[in-house]
């Protein structure tokens, strides 16, 4: 694994990592290095928009692993986070992505890459791709997506311990709107995805809710401050 330090917070690429380049363009060597280097820095973005947010709020032992697919960022909270912070770290991350992609795009509009070489304009098209649109695709409000976890901090502000149960009812009505629509359009790869998602948050929903045998014996539920929080889930 590939480590390093960024802003103080250590960084770890997994070599799985670079299964990213199946979804990008294979055309060519010079597009496929392209694509991978446009998604790293979409990705790391993302997920220091997660990382600094909870450290503004207080967090510690932070960070950031980029593997497979996505990214994870990791923290230990140095006081309680309230759900509403909480919400604002999970929403951090997209956020960051599309105003970056936002903002590509406009320099784009006003003229600024017309007399670029053909190659950093390629790599802008991706980044653009993936910090813009994934952003954007990671707001739905499926568990364990950014959406998801915004989704139950927003409903435990009014009812902590049924945030869960509820997050899971938004889950699998999503499901059950994109993936129908997914495979119309033909999306099949996209609809397999959000269905992992899904299956992968309802594992987490399984977990945090599990009893905890005491030393007699008996088993006695976690109250919701004792739960595990989910970790921040990225693309």
């Amino acid at each position: 694994m590939l480590r390093f330090r960024l802003f103080g917070i250590p960084v770890g690429v997994h070599v799985t990592f670079l299964l990213i380049v199946v979804l990008g363009p294979l055309g060519s060597v010079q597009s496929a290095a392209l694509w991978v280097g446009a998604v790293f820095i979409a990705i790391l973005l993302h997920e220091f928009g997660h990382a600094l947010t909870a450290r503004a709020f207080g967090a510690q032992g932070l960070s950031v692993t980029l593997y497979g697919l996505g990214g994870l960022t990791s923290f230990r909270p140095g006081t309680q986070i309230s759900h509403g912070k909480s919400f604002l770290i999970s929403a951090a991350g997209s956020a960051v992505g599309i105003a970056a992609g936002l903002a590509v795009v406009g320099l784009g509009r006003l003229g600024v890459f017309e007399t670029w070489p053909e190659a950093p304009v390629e790599f802008l098209e991706y980044f653009v791709w993936a910090a813009l649109v994934w952003g954007i695709l990671n707001w739905v409000p499926i568990v364990p997506l950014d959406g998801g976890h915004m989704t139950q901090h927003l409903i435990a502000v009014f009812n902590e311990e049924k945030a869960p149960f509820f997050a899971q009812i938004v889950t699998w009505v999503a499901v059950a709107v994109i993936v129908p629509l997914a495979v119309w359009q033909g999306f099949y790869f996209g609809a397999a995805i959000v269905v992992f998602f899904a299956f992968a948050g309802f594992k987490e929903y399984r977990q945090s809710t599990q009893p905890k045998a005491d030393p007699e014996g008996e088993e006695e539920p976690l109250p919701p401050r004792d739960r595990p929080e989910p970790p921040e889930f990225p693309i």
